[in-house]
């Protein structure tokens, strides 16, 4: 029997972005009940979705070959999944597809600084068409207060290709309980509950085929089922307090959700 839903509270004042990378404790796939429901629009989203599985034109398929078969042998057994079908080796997008299907987690393949190859189904507001076979510096032009990111991506693509595992965590508010928030779907900024959609990220090291891979578990919970306690409100009041104008652009959807939630009375 999987475990129940632990969902992560990174909410912190601490707005900047920053080339840190902290030290993964624990496994790097996390499987929990919520499995079937992840399973289920993962298979809607490769059905219907063609930006979900991509593979940059300047890719090298030994090389990514070789990170999925490696990816293959580090997955865990979700219920089902020992007695799926063998998926074809030789085409690569398949491959990549029958491993994002056994876990919760979004796969992205790095080749030193560059997107080389994706399956992603849930993408929090950016579009995986734009994002393939950019650079970690473009990816991350977008992101307000990023300089420094943006600055150190060799340093940080080195640190992620030869060390680590290393996790970080992304947060926000939505009205939109669904998993994917790719741009394709409108953004809500009205509704009549509140969710908290965070992401927990970690790089997985293959240092002898200069690539590493970037996993991105979602999450998307109602907001009191997370925000649960009192010091949690309020130290996520005062994160959404103090967030920087330029931050509060980027995320409409959290700022709208935030005065939602002040004119409920929730904090």
């Amino acid at each position: 029997m999987l475990p129940g839903l632990q969902v992560p509270f990174p909410v912190s004042s601490d707005h900047r972005v920053r080339p840190d990378l902290a030290r993964l404790e624990g496994p790097p796939f996390l499987l929990d009940h919520e499995y079937p429901r992840y399973h289920s629009a993962k298979l809607e989203a490769f059905a219907q979705e063609p930006s979900s599985a991509l593979l940059s034109s300047a890719l090298e398929p030994a090389g990514v070959r070789a990170a999925l078969e490696w990816l293959w042998q580090q997955l865990p057994h979700a219920p089902g999944t020992k007695a799926a079908p063998e998926p074809n080796k030789k085409d690569l997008l398949e491959l990549g597809k029958a491993a994002a299907l056994r876990v919760q987690e979004d796969l992205v393949l790095m080749h030193g600084t560059l997107l080389e190859a994706l399956w992603v189904c849930f993408p929090s507001h950016w579009n995986p068409l734009e994002k393939i076979g950019r650079s970690f510096a473009e990816i991350h032009n977008p992101v307000p207060h990023s300089e420094k990111l943006r600055a150190a991506q060799h340093n940080v693509a080195r640190a992620m290709s030869q060390k680590g595992p290393f996790v970080r965590y992304v947060w926000g508010l939505t009205f939109d309980s669904a998993l994917s928030a790719h741009p394709s779907r409108p953004m809500l900024l009205s509704g009549e509950r509140v969710y908290f959609r965070t992401e927990r990220q970690v790089t997985l090291p293959l240092p002898e085929l200069n690539r590493s891979w970037f996993l991105i578990r979602v999450y998307v919970a109602p907001v009191e089922t997370v925000a649960n306690s009192p010091e949690r409100r309020a130290a996520l009041r005062e994160a959404l307090q103090t967030m920087p104008e330029a931050h509060r652009a980027y995320k409409p959807n959290t700022i709208a959700a935030y005065r939602w939630l002040e004119a409920q009375g929730f904090f």
